[in-house]
């Protein structure tokens, strides 16, 4: 069974691109801005640093908040959130990324080690951008496509922290089942 990882974040912040490259899809556009209508599921393998390989099915949302009727639909039984935000975006947006983690994480039980923040550099940025107060505490990296091997570890460090976390709780449940017997 594929692990499901959401990927979402503002407009114009490069989830697509960034999900392209994990999944080693090619894009048949131009280079032209096309934002995402609603979700694209990509599948692929993704090698954890313990050396074990995991089945990926990553959710690619498209950031328009016209899709907020669709997002507790896709955030059931995601294993893991990955926020994706521009650099380059304004303050502002801060905001819509706190939205979207309360949305997709807090409102569906995924604890702050089953998500990550990726500060995407877009292009020739060399801004590090900030991340909004409410998630400090969320793991977090700084990814450009320039580095594509960042992109990919960085990916791979937040699915093994999501899964470990993921596996601490089954046995938490686990524990208690049993303790009640």
């Amino acid at each position: 069974m594929a692990t499901k990882v959401v990927m979402i974040g503002p407009p114009h912040s490069g989830k697509s691109t960034l999900a392209n490259y994990l999944a080693d899809a090619t894009d048949s556009t131009s280079g032209e801005y096309h934002p995402t209508s609603g979700v694209r599921i990509l599948e692929f393998s993704c090698n954890l640093p313990d050396s074990k390989a995991v089945d990926i099915e990553l959710w690619d949302c498209g950031g328009n908040p016209q899709n907020e009727s669709c997002w507790p639909a896709i955030a059931r039984g995601a294993a893991a959130l990955i926020l994706v935000a521009n650099v380059d975006i304004p303050d502002t947006e801060g905001q819509f990324l706190e939205m979207l983690y309360l949305r997709f994480a807090a409102q569906h039980g995924l604890k702050e080690s089953q998500c990550a923040v990726f500060l995407n550099q877009i292009g020739e940025s060399e801004k590090t951008g900030k991340v909004p107060s409410m998630l400090t505490k969320v793991p977090h990296e700084i990814v450009s496509m320039e580095n594509g091997s960042n992109v990919h570890a960085a990916f791979c460090r937040a699915i093994s922290s999501a899964l470990t976390a993921q596996s601490e709780e089954w046995q938490k449940g686990e524990n208690q089942i049993l303790s009640v017997q």
